[in-house]
């Protein structure tokens, strides 16, 4: 096991039951990259947070994850935009009900009432891109939301400390909900689903944006089912084209769910 504090760093290396030589090499080496000076993680606050890396020490296999995560993660370029276009598709995309951060209940068919169109925002709280693309949904969001827009954004494989850094940094006032908590969740999440069906291959694929224009949507659909036909953003959104969308989209009237 292992405890991290500030630039302090205590391995007890007689330690965790089936670890080998190679893993153990691994994930010492981990441990030292966060104490270097000038690391990127850390001033990033990605991926994760001292409070993380001590949950994730609980067992062998959330240590080998962790180590694959951020080999991963040193090995990509983050620091410029990765846009994608908003394109329409044939998806069938089903409601659902998921905890707030504040620990409420949010409900997605309520939510829709009122709304002309609605963007469900899919990211990770450790995740670059979406922390930089964060400012331009808040942005739209602000812009639009008494124009008949609704904005959700949907957590995932973040820990309480990431989204609370992630909200705070931008300053997000529209709802915020979590599907997953932990990075092994990534296959049984919706949002791996959703994203697979249209050709998404990023290994994260944070952000992720689903839009659903309310006059397409599905009454009385089966299994929660209310849409057939939306638009998804495989990666983060450009804000001027995303702006012309969103104003096009908006004058439409009549469109509000009753």
């Amino acid at each position: 096991m292992f405890w991290v504090s500030g630039p302090l760093l205590l391995i007890l290396t007689p330690l965790i039951v089936g670890l080998g030589p190679t893993t153990l090499s691994r994930s010492n080496e981990f441990i030292r990259s966060f104490s270097a000076p000038g690391n990127k993680l850390i001033r990033s606050s990605a991926p994760r947070s001292d409070e993380f890396i001590r949950s994730l020490t609980r067992d062998v296999q959330d240590i080998k994850l962790t180590n694959k995560f951020v080999t991963t993660w040193e090995m990509a370029d983050h620091s410029k935009p990765e846009y994608a276009p908003i394109l329409e598709r044939n998806l069938d995309f089903y409601s659902f009900n998921y905890s707030t951060v504040e620990g409420g209940s949010f409900d997605l068919k309520e939510y829709l009432k009122g709304k002309q169109l609605i963007i469900i925002e899919y990211f990770a709280g450790w995740c670059d891109n979406s922390n930089r693309n964060g400012h331009v949904i808040q942005r739209l969001w602000t812009k639009y939301r008494d124009g008949g827009l609704g904005v959700i954004g949907v957590a995932e494989y973040s820990d309480a400390a990431e989204l609370r850094i992630h909200i705070n940094r931008i300053g997000i006032d529209y709802p915020v909900v979590i599907e997953t908590k932990k990075l092994g969740q990534r296959k049984d999440s919706s949002h791996y689903r959703y994203r697979h069906a249209v050709g998404d291959k990023r290994k994260w694929g944070t952000p992720f944006y689903v839009m659903i224009d309310t006059r397409d949507l599905e009454q009385g659909g089966p299994n929660g089912l209310i849409a057939r036909r939306v638009y998804t953003a495989s990666g983060e959104l450009e804000e001027a084209s995303t702006d012309q969308f969103l104003s096009k989209a908006l004058r439409r009237s009549g469109n509000e769910v009753k």
